[in-house]
């Protein structure tokens, strides 16, 4: 199999960067653009040495196009493994879950009811296919199973998500997401056909997913500069730069159906160094900051409702520029004057978190439809799940204001070095009229209103305001907070 320049440009840096021992635990990654070649490519990803072992093959139960002929992905995979002999054990997880292939999500729950189904069988190697949930559900499945030693293939079918190859797992709890570390994926088949055979709309989520490249490094460095996060490195951001120019490129190439080979391509080693490059860094903050939480919180809002959830990426691009907003805002200041602010209370704070739970807008549209007696009357049933969300929010996020309040000693060295720190975070972050035009060139929503699903610019307005209390991890929507303002404001909404 002939790898692309894309995939050439990822292995050279991974070789350039990396100490070995870093190297050893990095996904690799395998092309295919033929039946043929796909089947090589699992017979080698899967260790096949005996055959008389079975393959758990996982999929999610919704029927997606292979790009060859008229069979599923799942059919014509599952048909590779027949003509190499190779015994398989197909489970759709959907109904392992006794839910719809379309309402397959990652949460503590997914993970709880597989870990079940698996019970206490031998580990064999395991095969994935499908989208960044069912990923993360088996992901860390087997990690709580313990089973490390045997092969774990992934094969995506979209261009969504950087869990493909990243060690970690983000997990629905209540309506809050919670990254949590995870087995180690050994291979990533990009099966080219599939991929393109894709829905346009799921490969610009996967392109937003990226968009966070250009701003959420700027969250690790001002929490590492405030003293609130215990360390910082930028391998991750050294080895997502070689292809900083691409991502830029092919903006205007996901405005077009189909999509360009080199696109799909290029694409597919972007997702895949993002979460090689946070699996090297030990965790997510190089690819995850402010605008993960705000997508997050949009997320806790239709989960605790019981809405769809909309895509990811598209959510994470949105956010993007909220940040790449927030951050203008923040660069304009040639000096800044911090220590007359006094960090709250714990009191207050648990306050603040229970009132913008009990208010935030869980009926979507609907809710300006809704007369008080209605809408009181709506909570109820949700009150179980709020005050679980507001236990997990609150106690995160407590972790990260007794750093803050212990930081706060030495705000005064952080003030007089705010002119480096400021040089510094423009060589990080990307001017919001930039993030702009490649989230517009690309086809994403600008507003919360083009997301896929309906969400007002009220829902959008909470998902920011709520966004420092929905990690322990620090952002610059923690900074705005801290200082007494309201990150809503900072951001166009």
């Amino acid at each position: 199999m002939k790898i692309s320049k894309s995939f050439e440009l990822l292995n050279s840096t991974l070789a350039t960067l990396l100490q070995p021992g870093l190297r050893e635990i990095c996904t690799a990654n395998q092309v295919a653009h033929q039946p043929a070649e796909l089947s090589l490519a699992l017979w080698s990803a899967l260790k096949i040495s005996d055959k008389n072992t079975p393959v758990l093959v996982f999929s999610d139960g919704v029927v997606k196009a292979s790009g060859i002929s008229e069979s599923s992905i799942d059919m014509l995979v599952l048909q590779q493994l027949r003509e190499l002999s190779v015994p398989f054990e197909h489970v759709i997880v959907a109904q392992v879950l006794n839910c719809s292939p379309e309402s397959v999500h990652a949460s503590v729950e997914a993970v709880s009811a597989l870990k079940q189904f698996l019970g206490s069988r031998t580990a064999v190697p395991v095969l994935v296919i499908g989208s960044g949930s069912i990923t993360d559900i088996v992901k860390h499945t087997l990690h709580e199973l313990a089973w490390h030693s045997v092969p774990f293939v992934v094969m995506p079918t979209a261009l969504t998500v950087t869990a493909f190859t990243s060690h970690f797992a983000v997990l629905e709890d209540s309506g809050a997401k919670r990254t949590r570390l995870s087995r180690r994926v050994n291979t990533c088949v990009w099966f080219t056909p599939v991929l393109a055979s894709a829905p346009i709309d799921m490969t610009r989520a996967g392109y937003g997913d990226l968009l966070a490249r250009f701003v959420a490094y700027g969250d690790w460095y001002l929490g590492w500069r405030l003293g609130v996060a215990d360390r910082y490195d930028e391998l991750a951001f050294h080895l997502m730069e070689p292809f900083g120019w691409h991502l830029r490129a092919h903006a205007s190439a996901l405005a077009a159906w189909p999509l360009r080979a080199d696109t799909m391509e290029d694409l597919s080693a972007i997702l895949s160094m993002a979460g090689i490059a946070m699996s090297v860094s030990g965790e997510t903050t190089p690819l995850s900051g402010y605008e993960h939480t705000i997508s997050h919180a949009l997320d806790y809002l239709r989960l605790i409702s019981h809405r769809p959830l909309a895509w990811h990426g598209q959510q994470v691009a949105l956010a993007s520029l909220a940040s790449a907003e927030s951050y203008d805002h923040l660069l304009q200041f040639e000096s800044l004057n911090l220590h007359s602010v006094q960090p709250l209370s714990s009191a207050h704070i648990q306050r603040t978190i229970r009132q913008l739970l009990q208010n935030a807008p869980y009926f979507g549209p609907g809710e300006f439809s809704l007369t008080h007696e209605e809408r009181l009357a709506g909570l109820v049933p949700l009150q179980e799940s709020i005050a679980r969300a507001c236990e997990l929010f609150s106690a995160d996020y407590l972790k990260k204001h007794a750093l803050w309040e212990k930081a706060f000693a030495k705000i005064s060295d952080f003030e007089q070095q705010w002119p480096e720190i400021r040089a510094h975070l423009k060589t990080l972050v990307i001017p919001a009229s930039d993030m702009r035009e490649l989230i517009e060139k690309s086809g994403l929503a600008l507003v919360p209103e083009e997301l896929s699903q309906p969400t007002s610019a009220l829902e959008y307005r909470w998902a920011v305001r709520f966004a420092p209390f929905v990690r322990s991890r620090m952002s610059l929507a923690d900074l705005i907070f801290w200082i007494g303002e309201d990150p809503a404001l900072w951001a166009t909404i």
